[in-house]
């Protein structure tokens, strides 16, 4: 296996990864992807202006640089069809190139896995919340796999750790950029009891682009997804929407309606996901699907440390009709969404972008190659600005790694 050829790819590629599929199909590895004729690759594997650019713009030396690198901090690189690279993260519309790892051998083909999500700044309820969920399950067979930020990834990575369970961090950047200096501690504590792994290479900067990148993964590599809190414009929400959109599970623990912190999960629950009210709830989901992987807790969980919810209540809150939630569910936190989608509150680059995608896309779709091709602005400022605009309101993500344009 040459991984310099599927470590150049993955530069080649960067934040726009489709055309893996494709690629794969064709040429069945990223060498003879790389031997083949540039106006083929083109043709077959729809690479955008960019990307056509690269193909011959990537430094050997960087290429090199980065095994190297690898291979000094005991990161492993795992490429589609290896061992380590999971086979739900290929079913995916856009699947990482490569996968860089620390810690313990990646094994989660034909493993339960749940992902457990959440706001940086949590409640005290919702971070408990986080922490027995994944202490639970981990100890049931199920690996737990979340962001590595701090908030409600940590109370998830920390209660499977403690459980003695296997629990994986998905990073938003190179996996020593360093990124966040007082989640060091956590994140050596994953490696060595799970592993950390990203879709960029060892030192590439964080940037919220690659916050938005990472969790698509976080999502395939999971059963489903547990949204402990979702305030809003909560960052969970685009978690939970790449989940629906893979076509897996989310479980959502409601709460007050009149509390911030849960607005956007009543509003998950009215749209479909599953209120949790119990955690084996998720146990008897699974259960029948890993049988030989996957058990009931060795005792009764009473889960104390859960709200006493009523069913029948909860159902209630989030299901009224229209007529009638307007006014009792949704009146406070609908102040919020009025106000925000006001074009002066955006930051420069988001204004730029939304003047450029409105003036030049009469279909109101576009992606974000269709920027770079414009050269609106840089990769990042494009990930970073199509983040605001989603969660502002001005734009929707729709199937395919496009957008459309709401206002």
């Amino acid at each position: 296996m040459s991984l310099e050829y599927w470590v150049w790819l993955s530069e080649v590629l960067a934040t726009s990864t489709a055309p893996l599929k494709a690629i794969v199909e064709k040429y069945g590895d990223a060498k003879a992807f790389y031997d083949a004729d540039d106006d083929e690759k083109m043709r077959v594997c729809g690479l955008s202006i960019q990307q056509a650019k690269r193909l011959h713009d990537i430094p050997r030396k960087r290429i090199f640089g980065i095994i190297r690198d690898c291979e000094r901090l005991s990161i492993r690189i795992a490429v589609p069809g290896s061992s380590e690279y999971p086979e739900k993260l290929f079913g995916i519309v856009d699947p990482p190139v490569v996968l860089y790892i620390k810690g313990k051998p990646l094994m989660l083909n034909g493993e339960p896995s749940i992902a457990i999500v959440g706001p940086r700044k949590i409640s005290d309820y919702g971070a408990k919340c986080g922490y027995v969920i994944a202490g639970t399950l981990a100890s049931c067979g199920m690996t737990v796999v979340s962001g590595g930020a701090k908030g409600g990834d940590s109370c998830a990575h920390k209660g499977a750790i403690d459980s003695g369970g296997f629990t994986v961090g998905v990073l938003g950047g190179g996996i020593e950029s360093g990124y966040l200096k007082t989640n060091a501690e956590l994140r050596s504590r994953i490696a060595e009891n799970g592993a950390l792994i990203s879709e960029f290479s060892p030192f590439t900067s964080i940037t919220r682009g690659t916050f938005q990148r990472r969790n698509r993964i976080i999502s395939a590599l999971s059963d489903g997804v547990v949204v402990l809190e979702a305030g809003v414009g909560s960052g969970t929400l685009i978690t939970a929407r790449h989940a629906s959109e893979q076509g897996k599970d989310v479980f959502v623990i409601p709460g007050s309606p009149s509390e911030p912190q849960y607005y956007e999960s009543n509003r998950l629950i009215a749209d479909g996901a599953r209120p949790l009210l119990n955690i084996n709830d998720i146990i008897n989901e699974y259960l029948y699907i890993y049988p030989n992987k996957l058990h009931k807790p060795d005792k009764n969980v009473t889960m104390p440390s859960f709200r006493k919810i009523n069913e029948n209540s909860v159902k209630k809150a989030v299901s009224k009709p229209k007529e009638e939630s307007a006014v009792k569910v949704n009146k406070e936190p609908q102040k919020q969404v009025v106000e925000v989608p006001n074009l002066a509150t955006l930051t420069d680059t988001a204004q730029k972008v939304y003047n450029a995608v409105t003036s030049d896309f009469q279909n109101r779709e576009f992606s974000v190659d269709s920027l770079i091709d414009m050269e609106v602005c840089s990769v990042s400022e494009a990930f970073a600005a199509v983040t605001e605009l989603e969660i502002f309101g001005f734009i929707k993500a729709i199937p395919g790694g496009r957008y459309h344009i709401l206002n």
